[in-house]
């Protein structure tokens, strides 16, 4: 018997949708994820950007202990402090100025001239007086420091190029030190510079690096009232108080509108 052959049903309506397009739910459900991962991203870049700015500072603090360790194995002594006394005697107590100090001499080295009582330093060849350094930084002299060939002013001779060499001399980039006046027409200015965290600028034209200290918070005075962005690194080594061993190096960092310290104690 034959059967007979069933037509298929006939084919519903076909609906057709464009390629590439979305529906009105589906693009505000991906706004929307963009909007939470957007807010994410703005919420954690300050805490990033402020981890990044610690472990810069970290990052130098383990330098320059380790340039202040050789040292004290080429001279036998910790680089000296601003240790001074109040009393007009020279006796008594005494107490350290950890902001003013010449540790940036002290790693970088001079030239001593004896009969200008003046040091050449060993960086950009600045004649600075001994009065100077005591009136600003606490200290009359330089412990690294060499005799120059007597004769000149500031500018080294090729034979004092050659002294300069012998030098104990810490590998430091020019933006780690800064003069402390910001312009030259400042009153009192001298042209003296600190080891430094970072700064805004100063008298010699040097640009901006480093963590500098914040302007016109009246909850963080200027470190250095004559070079306000100058952010210091402080340093003591007579009677240390974390270290009684060595020495306290730190440094203050403002972080979300906090203080934050970062010595070689705590790193």
């Amino acid at each position: 018997m034959i059967t007979a052959l069933q037509q298929p049903a006939a084919p519903g309506p076909i609906l057709f949708r464009e390629q590439g397009a979305f529906t009105l739910i589906e693009l505000l459900a991906v706004i929307s994820i963009i909007a939470v991962l957007a807010g994410m991203v703005v919420g954690l870049a300050p805490v990033a950007a402020a981890r990044m700015k610690e472990a810069r500072v970290r990052g130098e603090l383990a330098g320059l202990v380790t340039a202040i360790e050789s040292y004290k194995s080429r001279f036998g002594i910790y680089p000296p402090d601003n240790n001074y006394t109040l009393n007009p005697a020279g006796n008594g107590p005494t107490q350290v100025d950890p902001v003013m100090n010449t540790l940036y001499y002290e790693l970088t080295g001079a030239l001593v001239d004896n009969l200008r009582a003046s040091f050449i330093t060993a960086d950009d060849e600045v004649e600075v007086s001994s009065n100077d350094l005591l009136s600003r930084l606490g200290r009359e002299g330089i412990v690294n420091a060499l005799p120059r060939v007597q004769g000149g002013g500031a500018v080294l001779t090729p034979a004092e190029r050659q002294l300069k060499r012998r030098l104990f001399n810490a590998p430091l980039k020019e933006y780690q030190s800064c003069e402390i006046f910001r312009r030259k027409v400042d009153p009192g200015y001298l042209d003296l510079e600190l080891l430094a965290v970072g700064h805004g600028g100063d008298a010699s034209g040097k640009k901006g690096a480093g963590v500098a200290w914040p302007l016109n918070d009246p909850r963080f005075p200027p470190p250095v009232a004559s070079n306000p962005s100058l952010n210091p690194w402080r340093y003591v080594s007579t009677n240390p108080t974390n270290n009684p061993t060595s020495f306290d190096l730190w440094a203050e960092i403002i972080v979300k509108g906090e203080r934050k310290i970062i010595g070689n104690w705590n790193n």
